[in-house]
């Protein structure tokens, strides 16, 4: 019965460390596979940078959309330093980690093949058979020789599985020296392709201060720029809010609904399923990112300026799709200065308004779903900008739509 005892529990202590190194392996690849996501995906920001840069360098004229693109692009390129940073880092983890388990693995790898050897001379004292049959027949009864039966029979299978657990002992072994060689390999391609990533950062701030010390040559240009925007944002607000008191208005008389806005039943399952939706909503462009943000900010060139937006900007491709973010109606199609094309749409109580739109393809009263085109966004041909600019609004309040917008 010792031998029995002997092999369960064995069996225990070394299937358990392989249990353990079978997690382990399964939590680095899931981290390293979230780490690499992370750098394809700052890669595909630099790439769509580039894209667009590509076209507004076309022009001579230094622009702040321009400087927003190469700001977006250092963004870009910074996240992708610190994505490889983070996978150099955690290599290096790794290949302690990796070392410590071949260490750890020698050695039992040391007992094991100490022990089996013991195992090999017994049997090997064992061999004849003549032996064996002399072993269980000087037993002092029935029982006893029953006992050395079915030691002769657990021995030869202790022995068996000693010999299987050092071959896969022995397996593990090498597999972990193959990814111990692989992970310094991929550490030093990383290190590589971070000297050659920080010296396109250190390029790219030299291009930018460039472009921004143009810029700032430029400052009555700019500030003449930015009173006519500031001008064209506050009508654009006022026409907002007009919109939306006419309509709290027209929810009192008629009194259908409940609420300020006079919701009806169906129109406030919209507004709670747009309630439910923030950081969800689609973006109003398939491509893009935020080249302004919500809120009052720093000028980009101006110092000791600050500027408010109450909504975001969103640059684009040229002759971009603007979509719907949510199911709602058309409320309003506008025409303004400045601003070219403006479609406000509701949903229930939230109100959404995409400006600076070249065309128009929804009508007054119609109702459009998600990610519905309704529109395509205005490309400035003096500086090959195409920005959309987004708002959201509940009620009378002005919200941050970059909250609400789906993150990648």
């Amino acid at each position: 019965m010792g031998i029995s005892k002997l092999t369960n529990s064995k069996l225990v202590y070394l299937l358990l460390p392989l249990w353990f190194l079978f997690l382990t392996d399964t939590h680095a690849q899931t981290k390293m596979s979230t780490l690499n996501k992370k750098k394809e995906q700052n890669e595909k920001d630099i790439a769509y940078t580039n894209t667009l840069l590509s076209n507004t360098l076309k022009n001579k004229n230094v622009s702040i959309g321009q400087l927003n693109l190469l700001n977006q692009r250092i963004k870009a390129r910074q996240g992708l330093l610190e994505s490889i940073e983070n996978e150099i880092s955690y290599l290096g983890t790794q290949i302690i980690s990796i070392t410590d388990d071949v260490k750890a693995l020698e050695a039992e790898m040391v007992v094991l093949k100490q022990q089996y050897a013991k195992v090999i001379q017994y049997a090997y004292k064992q061999r004849n058979s003549h032996e064996k049959l002399m072993f269980l027949l000087s037993s002092k009864d029935f029982n006893q020789a029953y006992k050395r039966y079915k030691y002769l029979q657990q021995f030869s299978e202790y022995s068996r599985k000693q010999g299987k657990l050092i071959a896969e002992k022995k397996n593990s072994l090498d597999t972990k020296l193959a990814d111990l060689q692989n992970a310094k390999s991929e550490k030093l391609v990383l290190l590589a392709e971070k000297t050659k990533e920080s010296n396109s950062l250190a390029e790219e701030k030299s291009q930018q201060a460039n472009v921004l010390v143009k810029l700032q040559k430029q400052e009555k240009q700019l500030r003449e720029d930015l009173k006519k925007q500031q001008k064209y944002a506050k009508t654009l607000e006022k026409e907002i809010e007009k919109i939306i008191e006419n309509q709290a208005k027209l929810a009192t008389k008629s009194s259908k609904g409940t609420g300020k806005y006079g919701l009806t039943p169906e129109e406030k399952v919209l507004s709670d399923s747009f309630d439910q939706n923030k950081g969800k909503l689609p973006w109003p462009t398939k491509t893009g990112f935020i080249s302004e943000k919500f809120g009052e900010h720093k000028h980009a060139v101006l110092k000791h300026v600050n500027v408010r937006n109450d909504g975001i900007n969103i640059t684009t491709d040229h002759d971009a799709e603007c979509r719907s973010v949510f199911n709602g109606e058309v409320t309003h199609i506008l025409s303004m200065p400045g601003l070219n094309n403006v479609i406000i749409i509701r949903h229930g109580e939230f109100f959404s308004v995409y400006s600076n739109l070249s065309s128009v393809s929804v009508k007054k009263g119609e109702t459009v779903t998600s990610k519905e085109k309704i529109g395509v966004v205005f490309t400035d041909q003096t500086q090959n900008q195409t920005v959309l600019k987004f708002q959201l609004w509940k009620g009378s309040t002005k919200l941050d739509p970059s909250l609400w917008l789906y993150r990648n």
